[in-house]
């Protein structure tokens, strides 16, 4: 079978079909907890915590992000320096084990429910070793065959594939759950249908083995992203291997970037965890097959317009004034969900614009604020910090919901929305050099974009000559 040309757009698009494939499965199962919630807590939790449910329903959420910020740290040294291949391999594993091992919990309907919930809690942790990681690596893969105005729209075509999975599992979950309970077994329906996600995750290994296999051709030919770069002179210009020292030369706008990021997430995330019981209250009046579907259009509004914000934030730039945008969007959903008896439709419609904005500026922001052999253990970093804010608010969320009342928890998120607006305001004073600001419509007449010599975003990669 003929091999495409590393050095064409048809070439790079298929690697980045592969790439967004990657964590289709991942996503899929991330949230499958929360469109099961009730199943969960009815038939595993309240065996042994009753009126502690919420508490420790979160916990799944709590280990899965903490697990992550641990493991990022280390993943985005070992995308670095071990290699996108191996590293892309042992994450995909940990996710297909991961999900099993959650699912195997479930499906232990005879045993103490004390001992279901840690089986369960276990998987979780497994997963989250992989879970968040594969991300990173999806991440590299992007950053180095989508470098300069073409960064942004990249991304969005991961998130958008990603997002895909999230969509599915909102929609199609419940759906299952009802389908095997009423037509193979009610008893394992919990544990049917958590297989099925974990089953979703071995699709990974498809797409991972012919993204690795692309990309190595590319690296062997030294063609495409890999493609050997000279000087005028005509001497070789290598690309520097990450150092941990090269941490210390991140800038301060690189670290209230990756709290931006953090503060963000713990509103999508612990809400989306919690969102199908949230919209259930009384005063919305909504079934659980309703409440999944509201809940779903916020990843279904990232799956629909990621791409075409991501091209749009290449092309406009400003990227700090479009983050402040999607960041005030999301002042405005708490307070109608906290304050008014509206159909949520209308809630979930704006924060799922408001997540679909701010991912099209926030995170492809990371590469452009690192040097390009750093781009792993810059990600590593910012998700790390991402999935240690993430954590503490699946913790206070759970807190919230079994000592307060809904109208508390809303505000709770409302406060996260005002802090990450005044952090993004910090963003926009020390973004001195303008890499935030500036975009494709900005670069001088005649000035080649997004790849090749001419790309500031590389200038730092040909520093080192030998």
């Amino acid at each position: 079978m003929a091999r495409l040309d590393p050095n064409t757009a048809k070439f790079r698009y298929t690697l980045l079909l592969l790439n967004c494939l990657l964590t289709f499965g991942s996503y899929y199962c991330f949230d499958m907890p929360a469109n099961l919630e009730d199943y969960i807590k009815d038939q595993v939790i309240h065996g042994f915590a009753p009126g502690e449910e919420n508490t420790y329903y979160n916990y799944f959420y709590l280990v899965y992000s903490w697990t992550n910020m641990l493991m990022s740290l280390c993943a985005g040294v070992m995308v670095d320096r071990l290699g996108k291949e191996k590293s892309m391999y042992l994450f995909v594993s940990f996710c297909i084990i991961g999900s099993a091992v959650y699912a195997l919990g479930a499906a232990m309907v005879d045993s103490d429910p004390t001992l279901r919930y840690v089986v369960m809690f276990i998987g979780r942790f497994v997963f989250g070793l992989g879970g968040g990681p594969i991300t990173i690596v999806q991440n590299a893969f992007t950053a180095i065959h989508f470098n300069g105005h073409e960064l942004a729209m990249a991304f969005g075509c991961t998130l958008t594939v990603s997002r895909v999975g999230s969509v599915v599992n909102f929609n199609l979950t419940p759906s299952l759950y009802n389908l095997f309970k009423d037509n193979v077994s009610e008893q394992y329906a919990l544990a049917i249908t958590l297989a099925v996600g974990s089953f979703l995750t071995c699709f990974s290994l498809i797409a991972a083995y012919n993204l690795a296999s692309m990309d190595r051709y590319a690296q062997e030919t030294e063609q495409g992203a890999y493609k050997v770069v000279k000087n005028s002179s005509g001497v070789e210009v290598k690309k520097k291997k990450m150092k941990l020292s090269d941490v210390k030369e991140f800038p301060w706008l690189f670290w209230v970037l990756a709290i931006t990021i953090s503060i963000f997430y713990s509103i999508i995330f612990p809400f989306m965890a919690d969102s199908s019981s949230f919209l259930q209250e009384d005063k919305f009046g909504l079934n659980a097959t309703s409440a999944s579907f509201r809940a779903s259009l916020v990843y279904m509004c990232s799956m629909v317009v990621s791409p075409f914000l991501g091209a749009f934030v290449d092309w406009f730039g400003r990227r700090t004034n479009i983050a402040f945008l999607g960041t005030s969007l999301t002042l405005p959903v708490f307070l109608l969900l906290a304050d008014t008896d509206y159909d949520p439709l209308f809630a979930m419609l704006l924060l799922g614009m408001s997540y679909s904005v701010c991912a099209a500026a926030l995170w492809p922001s990371v590469q452009l604020l690192v040097p390009l052999h750093t781009v792993g253990t810059a990600n590593g970093v910012a998700t790390s910090i991402q999935m240690f804010g993430i954590g503490i608010c699946n913790i206070l969320v759970g807190y919230l919901r079994d000592n307060t009342d809904f109208v508390t928890t809303m505000m709770f998120f409302f406060g996260l929305g005002c802090a990450t607006v005044f952090t993004v305001m910090t963003m926009y004073c020390l973004d001195f050099d303008k890499k935030m600001y500036l975009g494709k419509r900005d670069k001088k007449e005649g000035e080649e974009g997004g790849q090749g010599m001419n790309d500031p975003l590389l200038a730092k990669e040909r520093e080192s000559l030998v």
